[in-house]
């Protein structure tokens, strides 16, 4: 039950947790930068995602192996194709772009992004492979906005 919940809801507590730290931070104009690079590269994660699911669709594990899931009695329920994993390409999102300027707060929010990931796998609704490339595309898109935010403070 508790990888499920986790599955399901564990990656609302990043965004409630970046907020409980700006209300409790000095740091607030670092954390209005880091949260408009939030939006925008889960904008862009979610698009690449979209892209590459339209490439390369793939069934959910609960759906391939059916029979292991009803024995086990996991309640898993999305009906969309599972790579990537938008779930955990959005947790790391979050976590990358703390990351970039404050790395010791950043830990935790790796860890949830982790247990994030590691969950969907247990809950059945991914494949590994389908966390790992939403991990590099967290990666990717967090890069990219950061790059395009540091070309355009040059200017």
């Amino acid at each position: 039950m508790f990888g499920i919940i986790c599955a399901d809801s564990l990656i609302f507590a990043i965004p409630l947790i970046i907020i409980l730290v700006y209300f409790l931070s000095s740091r607030r104009k670092q954390f209005s930068l880091i949260a408009l690079k939030i939006i925008l590269a889960a904008g862009l994660a979610y698009l690449l995602n979209y892209l590459i699911g339209l490439v390369l669709p793939r069934q959910r594990p609960y759906l391939t192996h059916r029979n292991i899931y009803e024995l086990i009695g996991f309640l898993a329920s999305p009906t969309d194709l599972s790579f990537p994993s938008d779930h955990t390409a959005i947790a790391f999102v979050m976590a990358f772009s703390v990351l970039l300027r404050w790395r010791k707060f950043a830990i935790i929010l790796l860890i949830i992004a982790a247990l994030v990931g590691l969950s969907r796998i247990f809950a059945g609704v991914h494949w590994p492979s389908d966390v790992l490339v939403g991990i590099v595309v967290a990666g990717i898109s967090v890069f990219v906005i950061n790059t395009i935010f540091k070309r355009l403070w040059r200017l």
